[in-house]
């Protein structure tokens, strides 16, 4: 059986203390108790504060795609599958961890929609678009601690993807910081749109649990989150 990498280089585990987390790990704290069953609500939210190459992000979105699967018929699978999708959250200090996070969310995606569909999903369709604009705002880059962006000091933003009742569909979608989570005044406009807490954070169904200050949203945009990489041009 071949062994983990668990580090890229000493002088990275120097430098950023960088250690991932071999899978047989992974596996075992997300089949904690409330943990399991988490995994398996698709709007219950999950942060991973330190997300590495997307070790958890990725066996997070391989249990919620799973429940998708096994509860919706493929009408609804679509629709279901991206509010799964925009259930789990990451930071990551490293650029380069930071890009193959976001690949492989999207590669597994993808290998879960050929597996229901029976075709690949073309690049070309918005729908494709969704799954990586959702990925892209989801899976940021920055600094927890410090709540910024690690290079350039502005504030970490997430995007919230709240239900609208009534429309299955539909999502109410606006911008916070990820500081005023904690209760800290900072101003969505001087974040950027880019990219150690819990991994479990949040919970329940959905980033809409969260109390925030409406002062650190931007107006909500109501929109079919089939159609979300429309968001890019508002």
């Amino acid at each position: 059986m071949t062994s983990e990498k668990l580090i890229k280089s000493k002088e990275r585990v120097q430098k950023h203390g960088e250690v991932f987390t071999p899978s047989w790990m992974v596996q075992k704290m997300l089949d904690t108790e409330g943990v399991k069953e988490a995994c398996e609500n698709i709007y219950s939210t999950f942060l991973e504060p330190s997300a590495g190459d997307g070790n958890f992000l990725v066996a997070i979105l391989e249990r919620k795609i799973e429940a998708v699967t096994l509860q919706f018929d493929k009408t609804s699978w679509k629709t279901k599958s991206l509010f799964a999708l925009a259930s789990i959250y990451g930071i990551e200090f490293l650029e380069d961890n930071l890009e193959l996070a976001r690949f492989k969310m999207l590669n597994n995606y993808m290998e879960w929609y050929e597996r229901v569909f029976d075709e690949r999903l073309s690049v070309n369709t918005g729908f494709y678009k969704s799954v990586k604009f959702i990925i892209r705002k989801n899976i940021v880059r920055g600094n927890t601690l410090t709540k910024k962006h690690p290079d350039t000091d502005e504030a970490i933003i997430f995007s919230e993807w709240k239900k609208v009742k009534s429309y299955p569909s539909k999502v109410e979608w606006s911008e916070f910081t990820f500081a005023s989570l904690f209760g800290e005044n900072v101003n969505v406009e001087r974040g950027i749109p880019e990219g150690q807490l819990s991994l479990f954070d949040f919970d329940g169904d959905g980033i809409d649990d969260i109390e925030l200050d409406t002062e650190q949203k931007i107006e909500p945009i109501i929109i079919d989150i089939q159609k979300a990489y429309q968001l890019e041009e508002k």
